[in-house]
């Protein structure tokens, strides 16, 4: 945090934490991959904290302690009224209250991409009974705080990368190849994506890889291409890991990442 200088405001500082912090996270695989049983029986005992390991109530006490450092106004708050519910925070920044969903931010801020749970008025009634005067920020005040910043998102990137690989045709003439053959180009869009996108951003958590490859498929595969599709966590080795098939009518095409020399990458299986 050698980059912050001591005459930022409240609203750069919360931005600038809260996005750049990120990588140092992980989503709790033996809570989020746990049982409802299970899950429940934590919540009612109380979050474990296994730092780097997350869930959303102790990354918001992370951020809850980092913020009264900088003498920022930060709760612990519930937003939803699930069983098991979301837990957020309400930070009081130079415009008012604002809500911060880290934990449904990670991927994104990980990845990249702009965080969508970032001083907007969510769709929760508990928290907006809850906080009345929650503030939701204008999207050109956030822009000059990320210019000041420096901060430069893949969100316009990806949506021309959708415009062109969803569209069946323009896909085919994106790859070079035929469209009368009807030839399947998951695989080679599975190319591009180690070619190019999944060593993007700082994405290391097990369960924030497997978002980073279910936002591929949206952003790259048209529906069809989805449908059969899969993307699963696998528990039966010491260390979970990322699986990536591709169903077909005749046989499955199996990818699963691996790590190499700092990289990951899809390896074809079988």
């Amino acid at each position: 945090m050698s980059e912050i200088q001591s005459s930022w405001s409240k609203d750069l500082l919360i931005r600038y934490l809260y996005i750049t912090l990120a990588p140092c996270f992980k989503r709790d695989l033996n809570y989020f991959l746990a049982s409802d049983e299970v899950k429940e029986k934590e919540f009612k005992e109380g979050f474990v904290n296994r730092f780097p390991n997350v869930v959303c109530s102790t990354l918001a006490d992370f951020y809850v302690s980092l913020f009264k450092e900088f003498d920022i106004d930060a709760k612990k708050v519930i937003a939803n009224s699930a069983h098991i519910p979301l837990f957020a925070l309400v930070v009081r920044g130079e415009k008012g209250q604002y809500f911060l969903d880290p934990l449904s931010d990670l991927f994104a801020n990980q990845y990249g991409l702009r965080p969508y749970f970032f001083g907007v008025v969510p769709r929760y009634k508990t928290i907006n009974y809850a906080y009345p005067k929650l503030v939701n920020l204008p999207k050109e005040y956030v822009k000059e705080i990320d210019d000041y910043l420096g901060f430069n998102f893949l969100d316009d990137y990806f949506k021309e990368l959708h415009l062109t690989l969803a569209n069946r045709n323009s896909a085919y003439e994106f790859f070079g190849k035929d469209k009368e053959l009807g030839e399947d180009l998951r695989e080679a869009k599975l190319n591009l994506y180690n070619e190019k996108l999944i060593n993007l951003g700082k994405v290391h958590g097990t369960f924030e890889r497997a978002q980073l490859y279910k936002f591929l498929n949206d952003v790259t595969f048209n529906k069809s291409e989805k449908k059969y599709t899969k993307v699963k966590i696998n528990e039966d080795r010491d260390i979970p890991y990322i699986s990536y098939e591709l169903v077909n009518p005749d046989n499955t095409i199996c990818y699963e990442e691996e790590k190499h020399e700092g990289k990951y990458m899809l390896i074809k299986k079988h």
